[in-house]
Parts: structure tokens; C-alpha cells; sequence
């Protein structure tokens, strides 16, 4: 017959009493007997939870201790085993006393032990512990540092075969993680992961503390997930904890604390994927929880709030009633059973007070809005300065205060929102983009003072839009993968339209244009500064330079997480390896920009370092579209003055609707572009109807007044030139329109290309600020033609001989020419790198994926030259980019802040000017453009050895109206010009 573990512990629980019972006072075994009755009823309690037990067994150790002196070779176990206890005690009934005598014990079993005692590494964790945990109750920094201190010696003693290394570590690591949530450290978070895997790495399976450290390694995943958002983190987190919890029986004392931390993952996973199994498992779990804690456990606060929080977040998802009336029943239950002086009492009042203002919103009910704001009055009040949580803590209160001041009207409330999100903007030790949020939150709540003739103007305002651009850098920070930076992007995008707005309706236009300049095109941006020479850096400081270019390649090799979510290990190592190199990377600039001459190193420029003093090429026009206004500002230079031009019938709205319209118009049309490539047929009815209606979207920009008002700049233009020569640096969806075919396309008409020569810019940092002339000029300059006509499984492109026949009439210099099988990545960037060529013409397909634009790329014979690896590019002489392929100059339409492209980055690696294209093609029409660009090149657009390209490439879509008549907008729209 087989005996159950339970019934050993209760055989030997029973033998052991016997054996004290029998043994006297001065017997020299008492000592020992009793401590070992007092383990043994520990373990009990650990396996069953019965609290007599632990009680018992308290009772037993301290007469142990009693009958032992401090010389005896086994008194300080006998105080260790003691103060474990104790401290079990205080988990379980929360008496503070309990902890007190806990740490007192363990102190002095450390003490009693030499240095060099195989015991020394078990008393100096457990003492770290109990120090953990009083800083856990009472939230003193100098408990957690202690614990923290002691932890790593306890570490240090100890080789890695010894097999309670791995528990040794894992609780070094929870400390290290506390010390994370309270302080907001990083650099703690990293160190906390690293160390909980080599834990989990080291532990043998079947060891008792494996569950243990399977829960630690999910929970500080979990962690690191809420901060930097890595979903992989997430996914094993959830794998850890539910392993953790699988591995434990349901009478462990454990078991119902892993079942709360696996709910909380599965809840934030539910947040994060909207997968409603992972609502309803979190709910179950947490339930479970709940109902194996006994009600005098001091876990059993943080359980019903963890519940509570799910049951809410299934009200929102499903609006049943029950489900919130329960989420505040047992919340207010949880607060109820949270002492006074808690660490965790202002928590459980935030989510209460959250609760509160949900029924508010739900039944409109003012007394739920009066109890929702005093008790986030209390969560602030009782959450210390500088702790992580204050900062959302302060957003909560502050958005119960103008919820209510916009019920009842308290201009009080009004001030204190205001200085409720101000003060969490501050709030350094909080996440970014919380801070962010709160930044936004503060800039709307500033607005309706303004307008209520409160005391805020419009600088203080401003003041308040400033903080936002020193936290972008941050939101979107060089330590999270691009994806990440990516779902960033909204967020900053909105808080930088209305910070750009404000300042233009100030008057501050130079101040608008640098906020642009810092909030649009940040990945780009990153991207670009990543590839910055350091020329200056080096001349001074080699050593920084060599550094700040092996960060940055680091960095953006690391960028994108490649590896397959299901290898965890490498991924998990790539995210540490990215954020530790993003750390080294912003002390490294804070250090440059000590130095003296560097203090501006890679730092946003300037309106004054964007553009040069005089544009000499024509102004450049930037169109703004927000909510509240549209606007362009006309630049000449930066010494001279800015033109703002309001725009009062163009809006946001506006803005996005003309995109729908022209989007789904060109969708429809797009399918006939080549219909007549290769033959002498008509299009079909319902074709023409497609490209009429395309037609009548491109017209809408100048029927709604958004071109006509700035047209009336050009009659100010003095230009030699036949017609002037406009920049367009358009914004959001804006960006998506083709504004240099604007015009009402009727006989009498007025059409923009008929005023104007256009081009465009993605932001003002990648306009060129000069031309290279070249000494011979025209007939000295050499080309790089790269063709490529076949690709599998696709049709042979056509017009392509042609194309390439029609440059070699026109180009006096040298031509490289890689065609077809010569046309290989390796032999293109070797070429393009080489600074022979002025200018380089492709002729081949192109691609754009919409999740990774800086993927876009020409197809090649051996696969794709991306924008990622043109960009890493760097030429001198670079004048002219020829981009003949479908789709080269249009970005992702889902961030349109961004302005990333092939176009774009062929202007990063140095060219001056660049022809591209906003949509398909025709072979045929490509091969006329081509010939018709380079012929009035030669022909007369070179001036004092200056290429002007916008001008052939306005003359060239001039023929191709001419040939496929100006109705066809499909043909000739696509073709547009940037830079120089």
C-alpha cells in the first residue's frame, strides 16, 4: 500500500511530538527536537495551509531558541528556522509585529555565523527576504537596498552546482525587480530578467522550487512587457506562469497566489490581442484564487481587487450590468481588508475610484462621480513623490475632475484637472507615454481655459505642448523594436498636430515648423541620425565617434525583431541586448553634448539650421490640416519671413475624406493603368467611368479653396523661369494627394501646372541644401542605369529596351549599365556607392509593404534592394535619381507622419533630386517620360551646370498629356518630383 505525502508529514508531525513530550527540560536533544517539530509542522502548513499548525510550530522553534545560547554551533539555525516562521505568520495574518520579530531573528542567525559556513548563503537570502518583504508593507527604500545587498553576497558565496543556487538567484532578481516598480529604472528591469532566466536555466526539473521560479521569470516578463512592450515577453510569461501553476497542488499555499499572477497575464493578453477565451480564463482563474485563500490572509486583498479588475474589464467589453455591480462590490471589499498604511491601500483605491467613474458613465448618476474623485483624492494623496504608479494615479483623478466639471460646471474642478495632469506630466519615474497622455490630457484641459477666460494664455500653453517633445524621443525610444516605435506613432502624431496648431494661431510660425519637423517622420528621423556621419566628432574625438557609430549600426541591425516569436531564448536576448545598447546610446549623447562645440550633437535642428537663408529654387509650402484649422506657411529661407496662409475651407475632416474618396477612386482605376500598353484598343466604358471619377478627385483640392489661396503667392514670385517653382511639403493624409495636379479640368479651368512647377519634400530635414555641379556639367556627367525587365512568375515589363535606348541618346557622359542578371543587389549599391555617377535611373518593378515601408524596394535578379540598405548609401556627388517603378514616392498610409519611401530615401543617401512615382505605371508612358526628361535636360534645363529636373519633368508629363490625352489622370498624375 502506498503512502501519500500527507499522511508521512502527519506520522512523522506525531512522532515528533511524542519524542518532545518525553524528553526533559535539560535533556541537551530537547533543543533539536523541538526545532525539528517545529519544521515539520511548518511544512505541514505549507502543504495544507492550516493555520494552528504554523502556530504550533512557532510555539516549538522559539522554545528552541530559548533553551539554546548564542555559542551553541546550532543556535543560528535554529533562529533562522524561527524567523521563517514568523515571517510565514505575517504573510498569512498580516501582523506586523509577526515581521518585525521575523527580521530581529534572522539578523542574528546571520551574525552568529562566520563567514565561509555552508549555512551563511541560506541565512543572508533569508534575511534579504524578510527585509523584501517589510519594504513590501511599509515601502522604506533603505529595507529594499538592504535586501538587494544581502541577496547578492548570499549569491556570491555560493559556486553554480550547488543546487539552491537557482532559488538563491531568483529571489536576488525580485528584489532588484521591487526596486524596478518603485524607482522606474531600467536598467533594474534588465538586470532582474537576466538574472531570473539564469535561474530558470540553472533549476533541474522536479526541483521544489521550480513552480517558484517559473512564477517569478512570467511575473518580471509580464513586467518588462508593460514597459516596453515586446509581445514575446508576454507570450512566455503566460507560458511560465501557467506552467508554474500546473506544477503546484491546489493545497500548496502557492497555488492560489500563481493562479492570480497567471490571471493577471492571461488579463493583459486580453488587452493586448482581445482573444475573449483569455477574458473569461483570467475571470475563472482569478475566481479560484480567491476561494482558496481564507479570508484572514493577507493576500486575500490583492486577489479580490485582481478580480475585480477583470469583471470590470468584461463590462466594457460586454456591458452587462452584473459585471460591474460586482467589480465594485469586491473592490470596495478589497479596501476594505487593506490596513491603513498599506503600500497597496492607494492602488486598490485607484481601481475603486476607476470603478466609480465607469458606473457614472454608465447610469450618469453624481454621487458615483463624487465618491470616484474622493477616492482618487486619497490614492494621490497616500502614493509617495517620485513612485512609478503616482503618474497614473494623477491621470485618473484629473479625468474625474473634468468629468465632473463638465457635469456641474465648478471651475475648481476645471483648475484641479489641469493640475492634476500637469503634475503627472512631470512625473519621471512614470512610463513615457503615460506621461505623454497626460501631456495631452493637460494641453485639452488648457484649451478650454483659454477659452473660458481663465487665467492660462496661449504661451503657457505652448509651455505645456514643450513637454511633449522631450518625451518623444522617449516614447518612441531606440531601445523598442521598430513595430513598437511604430504603435507609437498615433499617440505622438495627435499631440503634435494640436501643438503644431496652437503655435501657428499664435503667431510663432518658425516654432510650429520645428515642432514638425520633431513630430513627423520620427522613425525616419531615427533612421537617418543612426546613419549620420561624425565627421566633426572624429576630428575632435575619435574614440566617441568609433563608439557612436558601433552603437547606432547595433542599433539598427537590432531594430526589427526578425527571429521567430516561438525561439524565446533569442528573442528575449535580442530585446535585452536592444535596450541595453539604447541606454549606452543616450549617455553617450549626453555626454557629447557636454563637450564644448558639440552641444547640439544629432539634436532636432533649428528652424534656422533647417533651411538655408534664401531659397533660391522657390518657396517651400507646408500644409497643415487639424481639427480646429488648416493652414499652409510659406518658406523662403530662414531669413526671411514665413507666410501664413490660412486655409478656412479645408479642415481634418476634409482632409480624410478627400483621401477616402481619391483612394477608393484610384483603387478602381488602377486596374485599367496599361490596358492600352501594348495595343491600339479603347478602354472600356466602365474603365473610362473609373479614371473620370479619379479625374474629378484630383480636382477637389483647388474647387475647395485648399490650393487657390496659395496660388495667389505666386504672383509675388520674381522668376526668370517660364513659370516659378514650388515645394510642396504637405502633412498627414494631405501627403496622399496628388497636389500637383490640382486644378477643375474643364475648358476653361484653372490648373495648377499651369501656374506652377511642383515638388515635393517629406519634411524640411531631408530637403538637399545645395546642388553639386559638376565642372564640365551636362556633357561631364556619367550615369548609372540598373534594368530589370523579368521577374518570376510576372510579366516581362515593357518599354523597358526602350527606356534604356532613349537614355543613351541623351547622356553624354559614361553609362553604367546593369541589366537583367547583371542587375544584382551587390552590383547595384557597389555601383551607386561609386561617386563616377551623377545620376542613377531605375528601370525595373517596385514594392511597398505597408507594415515595414523602410522594406520597400526594387526587385532585382537576386532579390530586393530595399530602402533600408539604399539608404545606408552615402554619396557625394549625387544629383539625379530616376525612379521608373511602380510606387516609389508614396509612404504608409496608416502613418502618414512618417513620409517614408524609396523617393524619400534616395534623398537621405545624398541625392539631390529624385523622380518617382504615387502609383502603377505604364511601360510605354515610362519610356516617353524617360526620353522626354533627359532630352530637355540636355536640351536647356541645366543651368550654369545646375541640373533642374523638376522643370524637364514637367515638360515631359506636358508631351504625355499631349499623347494620351489630359483626361487620362491614371497615365500621367503618378509622376512627381522631389528635392532640388
Amino acid at each position: 500500500m502506498v503512502t501519500s505525502e500527507p499522511e508521512i508529514l502527519n506520522r512523522a508531525a506525531v512522532t515528533l511530538q511524542e519524542s518532545v513530550y518525553l524528553t526533559l527540560d535539560d535533556d541537551p536533544d530537547r533543543p533539536k527536537r523541538l526545532n525539528d517539530l517545529g519544521n515539520a509542522l511548518q511544512t505541514r502548513f505549507k502543504r495544507a495551509g492550516e493555520l494552528e499548525d504554523l502556530e504550533q510550530a512557532i510555539t516549538s522553534l522559539r522554545r528552541a531558541v530559548e533553551l539554546t545560547s548564542d555559542e551553541h554551533p546550532d543556535m543560528p539555525m535554529y533562529l533562522n528556522n524561527l524567523g521563517n516562521a514568523l515571517q510565514s505568520h505575517f504573510m498569512r495574518t498580516g501582523k506586523i509585529d509577526d515581521l518585525e520579530q521575523a527580521i530581529a531573528r534572522k539578523h542574528h542567525a546571520v551574525d552568529l555565523t562566520p563567514d565561509g559556513h555552508i549555512n551563511k548563503p541560506a541565512f543572508l537570502n533569508n534575511l534579504g527576504n524578510a527585509l523584501e518583504v517589510r519594504f513590501d508593507r511599509l515601502g522604506q527604500l533603505t529595507d529594499l537596498g538592504q535586501a538587494i545587498e544581502i541577496k547578492s553576497r548570499a549569491v556570491e558565496l555560493m559556486p553554480d552546482e550547488d543546487p539552491d543556487k537557482p532559488g538563491r538567484l531568483s529571489n536576488l532578481a525580485n528584489a532588484i525587480h521591487a526596486r524596478f516598480n518603485r524607482l522606474g529604472a531600467l536598467g533594474d528591469l534588465e538586470e532582474a530578467v537576466t538574472i531570473q532566466c539564469h535561474a530558470v536555466d540553472l533549476i533541474r526539473d522536479g526541483h521544489p522550487d521550480e513552480s517558484s521560479l517559473l512564477n517569478n521569470l512570467g511575473h518580471v516578463l509580464l513586467t518588462r512587457f508593460e514597459r516596453v512592450g515586446q509581445f514575446i515577453d508576454l507570450e512566455q510569461a503566460v507560458e511560465s506562469m501557467r506552467r508554474a501553476s500546473d506544477l503546484t497542488p491546489a493545497e500548496h499555499p502557492n497555488k492560489a497566489a500563481f493562479l492570480n499572477n497567471l490571471g493577471n497575464a492571461l488579463g493583459i493578453r486580453f488587452d493586448r490581442l482581445g482573444h475573449p477565451d483569455d477574458l473569461e480564463q483570467a475571470i475563472a482563474i482569478k475566481r479560484q484564487a480567491v476561494e482558496l485563500t481564507p479570508d484572514d490572509h493577507s493576500n486575500k486583498a490583492a486577489f479580490l481587487n485582481n478580480l475585480g479588475n477583470a469583471l470590470g474589464i468584461r463590462f466594457d467589453r460586454l456591458g452587462h450590468p452584473d459585471d460591474l455591480e460586482q467589480a465594485i462590490a469586491i473592490k470596495r471589499q478589497a479596501v476594505e481588508l487593506t490596513p491603513d498604511g498599506h503600500p497597496d491601500k492607494p492602488a486598490r483605491l485607484n481601481s475603486l475610484g476607476r470603478a466609480f467613474q465607469t458606473r457614472f458613465e454608465r447610469l450618469s448618476d453624481l454621487e458615483d462621480l463624487k465618491q470616484a474623485v474622493a477616492v482618487q483624492r486619497s490614492a494621490v494623496g497616500l502614493t509617495q513623490e517620485g513612485h512609478p504608479a503616482r503618474l497614473g494615479r494623477l491621470i485618473a483623478l484629473g479625468k474625474a475632475l473634468h468629468t465632473r466639471f463638465k457635469r456641474v460646471g465648478e471651475l475648481d474642478d476645471l483648475e484641479d484637472a489641469f493640475r492634476s495632469f500637469m503634475l503627472a506630466a512631470d512625473q519621471e519615474s512614470g512610463p513615457p507615454s503615460k506621461r505623454l497622455e497626460a501631456v495631452k490630457l493637460c494641453a485639452d484641459v488648457s484649451k478650454l481655459r483659454v477659452q473660458l477666460g481663465c487665467t492660462t494664455t496661449y504661451q503657457e500653453l505652448l509651455s505645456v505642448y514643450s513637454r511633449a517633445f522631450a518625451l518623444i524621443p522617449q516614447v518612441a525610444w531606440l531601445g523598442n523594436s521598430i513595430t513598437q516605435r511604430r504603435a507609437a506613432l498615433p499617440l505622438i502624431g495627435e499631440v503634435v498636430n494640436s501643438a503644431v496648431s496652437v503655435a501657428i494661431q499664435t503667431g510663432d510660425f518658425s516654432r510650429a515648423i520645428e515642432w514638425l519637423e520633431e513630430g513627423r517622420g520620427v522613425i525616419w528621423g531615427q533612421l537617418v541620425r543612426l546613419r549620420s556621419p561624425v565627421d566633426d566628432l572624429r576630428a575632435h574625438h575619435p574614440d566617441l565617434a568609433d563608439t557612436v557609430q558601433f552603437l547606432s549600426r547595433s542599433l539598427e541591425s537590432l531594430g526589427e525583431d526578425k527571429s521567430n516569436s516561438k525561439t524565446t531564448a533569442h528573442a528575449r536576448d535580442r530585446t535585452s541586448t536592444r535596450i541595453k545598447l539604447a541606454q549606452q546610446y543616450n549617455h553617450l549623447l549626453v555626454l557629447i553634448r557636454r563637450l564644448n562645440g558639440f552641444e547640439n550633437f544629432l539634436a532636432p535642428k533649428t528652424f534656422v539650421n533647417l533651411v538655408p537663408p534664401r531659397l533660391e529654387d522657390g518657396p517651400i509650402i507646408i500644409i497643415h490640416a487639424y481639427a480646429s484649422s488648416c493652414d499652409a506657411l510659406v518658406v523662403f529661407g530662414s531669413t526671411q519671413p514665413i507666410v501664413h496662409i490660412p486655409l478656412p475651407e479645408m479642415s481634418h475632416a476634409l482632409a480624410e475624406q478627400m483621401h477616402s474618396d481619391f483612394t477608393q477612386s484610384l483603387l478602381q482605376a488602377d486596374g485599367h493603368i496599361g490596358e492600352l500598353a501594348d495595343t491600339d484598343a479603347t478602354l472600356s466604358s466602365a474603365a473610362q467611368d473609373h479614371i473620370d471619377l479619379l479625374g474629378a478627385q484630383i480636382s477637389i483640392p483647388l474647387r475647395t479653396s485648399t490650393i487657390s489661396p496659395i496660388v495667389k503667392v505666386l504672383e509675388n514670385l520674381n522668376t526668370a523661369d517660364a513659370l516659378p517653382h514650388i515645394t510642396w511639403c504637405p502633412t498627414g493624409l494631405l501627403a496622399f494627394l496628388p497636389i500637383h495636379a490640382a486644378g477643375i479640368y474643364s475648358e476653361h479651368g484653372t490648373k495648377l501646372s499651369d501656374l506652377a512647377v511642383s515638388s515635393y519634400t517629406p519634411t524640411l530635414s531631408a530637403f538637399p541644401q545645395q546642388h553639386y555641379t559638376p565642372a564640365g556639367g551636362w556633357s561631364s556627367m556619367n550615369a548609372l542605369v540598373i534594368s530589370h525587365r523579368r521577374d518570376p512568375g510576372l510579366a516581362e515589363l515593357p518599354g523597358v529596351i526602350t527606356e534604356v535606348d532613349n537614355i543613351r541618346k541623351h547622356i553624354d557622359g559614361q553609362i553604367i549599365h546593369l541589366d537583367d542578371e547583371h542587375a544584382t543587389i551587390g552590383a547595384a549599391l557597389s555601383a551607386i556607392n561609386d561617386d563616377r555617377c551623377q545620376i542613377v535611373h531605375f528601370a525595373c518593378r517596385g514594392r511597398q509593404p505597408s507594415e515595414t515601408p523602410v522594406e520597400s524596394a526594387f526587385i532585382l535578379h537576386d532579390g530586393d534592394l530595399t530602402l533600408s540598405r539604399l539608404m545606408s548609401s552615402s554619396v557625394s556627388n549625387a544629383e539625379l535619381a530616376f525612379l521608373s517603378a511602380d510606387n516609389t514616392a508614396i509612404g504608409d498610409e496608416a502613418l502618414p507622419e512618417e513620409a517614408m519611401h524609396l523617393a524619400g530615401g534616395m534623398l537621405v543617401a545624398g541625392f539631390k533630386s529624385v523622380i518617382g512615382t504615387i502609383w502603377s505605371i505604364n511601360g510605354q508612358d515610362a519610356a516617353l517620360v524617360t526620353d522626354e526628361v533627359y532630352r530637355h535636360l540636355k536640351g536647356g534645363y541645366v543651368q550654369n551646370g545646375t541640373l533642374r529636373p523638376a522643370y524637364a519633368l514637367h515638360e515631359a508629363v506636358k508631351v504625355l498629356k499631349e499623347k494620351v490625352g489630359e483626361s487620362n489622370f491614371d497615365r500621367w498624375v503618378p509622376y512627381v518630383h522631389f528635392g532640388m
